[in-house]
């Protein structure tokens, strides 16, 4: 029995990450940057460190944790605990939606051509449909999710787009720009 239900955790897994993994290519198709020659290559000994990408993958990192929490808060106080894992699950599920935008260029996004990657927006309208099917649909009492009023949606929907300002005031700052 314990042997069985290994085996459907492993293969639950992998086709997790075979998921992942069709999510992520679409984004590997964005055109290449039109400055991209102008930055000097790494040197071969160059390690990644907190002091470079790592810190932001990190701070990000951070950044979706506390917007999945801030959910759940608002949703538990306002429609109960089931509220709060609707709004946890929302909040994380579309902000990853977006940020696929945010990773797409070290500019900001109004110079790129926003919808200008076919692939990455068929691969998000698809994720943002599998999201909305989860939500309103009887597939929610397998997430043990429930329906929430407007208003948490709304509110859902505005959370998950703070990846979207703070990455472009974070490149409008400076803080962004091409490892060197």
């Amino acid at each position: 029995m314990a042997q069985n239900a290994a085996s459907l955790h492993a293969a639950s897994l992998d086709k997790s990450c075979d998921r992942q993994l069709s999510r992520s290519l679409p984004l590997g198709m964005e055109a290449v940057e039109n400055d991209v020659m102008d930055v000097p290559p790494k040197p071969k000994t160059k390690v990644y460190s907190l002091t470079d990408l790592g810190l932001r993958v990190v701070l990000q990192g951070v950044m979706f944790a506390l917007l999945t929490l801030a959910g759940f808060v608002i949703g538990e106080r306002f429609a109960g605990e089931a509220g709060g894992r609707t709004m946890a699950f929302t909040v994380l599920s579309l902000s990853q939606i977006v940020q696929a935008y945010n990773m797409r260029t070290e500019h900001s996004l109004s110079r790129r051509d926003f919808f200008g990657n076919r692939k990455l927006n068929l691969s998000c309208l698809l994720s943002f449909v599998l999201v909305l099917l989860v939500l309103f649909t009887p597939a929610n009492t397998v997430f043990a999710l429930s329906y929430l009023p407007y208003y948490l949606y709304l509110c859902a929907l505005g959370l998950s787009f703070v990846p979207l300002v703070v990455m472009e005031i974070s490149k409008a700052a400076g803080l962004i720009k091409h490892q060197k």
